[in-house]
């Protein structure tokens, strides 16, 4: 039996949730395959079946399960359509469309925070951050650049952890022993013509259209663990989470 912990913030229901979508995400569950009823759920994890169906019902709403009349609940195929501006990683989005992800880091340096970045991250202005600018891939492919900061405070020697190819929220949680919080983000999307060096990273045309997706990222407590800053094609977005 996999037992949740009743003795942590975290409710059980978002504690499974997050069991089972780190199972779909890592292909313990497969694409359209029928998951174990709410019964053996229940004997799995040791909880109750009103946990397991809101848990169930938050995957549904995100577009990780599909629950077909009569016949159980299934992993949805790979058109799913979800949000690029979701609290997962980058990593565990492009594996949950069956595509491969890879990194290129542009910049990793220590800076001294703004006010504005202070306010987001809730530490002093002028605390220690580090900036992380990367170019994410899908399948080989250039798809969006991301810069992320995070307190060097709370997270110290967070720089040594990051390698090109390794999930952030891997060595978030693996290290730093933090719980990102489903749905607990803070999201403002706007659009932006592309830059030279926007383009030519994006291997795009200058001027053309750009999402920014700023957002703030919280743990189970509603502290901000990292601020993020997405620009990404409008087009590369629709033909990733359609084909």
């Amino acid at each position: 039996m996999m037992k949740l912990d009743s003795s942590i913030s975290t409710p059980l229901y978002d504690q499974l949730k997050q069991k089972l979508r780190e199972a779909i995400v890592h292909g313990e569950y497969k694409q359209g395959e029928k998951l174990p009823n709410e019964a053996e759920l229940c004997d799995l994890y040791g909880v109750s079946r009103i946990t397991v169906r809101k848990a169930i019902q938050e995957l549904c709403d995100e577009g990780f399960l599909e629950r077909k009349q009569g016949k159980g609940t299934f992993v949805m195929r790979k058109k799913v359509k979800r949000e690029m501006v979701t609290v997962d990683g980058f990593t565990d989005f492009v594996r949950l469309l069956g595509k491969k992800p890879t990194k290129k880091i542009l910049v990793c340096e220590e800076i001294k925070a703004s006010q504005k970045l202070a306010e987001s991250l809730q530490i002093e202005a002028d605390a220690p951050v580090l900036r992380l600018l990367r170019l994410m891939y899908v399948d080989g492919q250039p798809f969006t650049i991301d810069e992320t900061h995070y307190s060097l405070d709370r997270f110290p020697n967070l720089a040594t952890h990051f390698l090109e190819n390794v999930s952030t929220y891997d060595v978030l949680k693996n290290i730093y022993h933090v719980n990102i919080h489903a749905g607990s983000t803070h999201k403002v999307i706007t659009v932006d013509p592309a830059t030279s060096l926007e383009a030519e990273y994006l291997e795009c045309k200058t001027g053309e259209t750009l999402f920014n997706i700023d957002k703030i990222v919280y743990d189970e407590n509603k502290v901000p663990i990292h601020t993020s800053h997405f620009k990404t094609p409008t087009a590369a977005i629709a033909l990733t989470i359609t084909t």
